[in-house]
């Protein structure tokens, strides 16, 4: 159900043990808020619009591409949310 988000959480845990050796793993099926919180952060931080477009590098199929995933992503963390009862944190790029 939560695919898309098992995905990202997945690449995040991966990238998170390449530069931080104390990192915990996010784990999909039992997530804490502050987990939710921080991958909203993260993902609204993806959504600014030099990121979604790698600073201009990227083409008009790749950058739709990368929105597409990363709304997936918005979407199954605003299911997540909605589903825990829990208060979405303030976003920018995401609203």
């Amino acid at each position: 159900m939560l695919h898309t988000l098992e995905q990202y959480v997945a690449q995040h845990n991966s990238w998170q043990k390449i530069f931080d050796k104390h990192h915990v793993d996010i784990d999909i099926n039992n997530m804490s808020k502050l987990d939710a919180d921080n991958l909203v952060r993260k993902l609204d931080g993806e959504m600014s619009p030099e990121n979604l477009h790698c600073d201009g590098e990227l083409t008009h199929s790749q950058v739709q591409t990368k929105y597409d995933h990363l709304m997936g992503v918005w979407q199954d963390l605003r299911h997540l949310y909605y589903k825990k009862q829990w208060t979405l944190p303030p976003v920018y790029e995401l609203a």
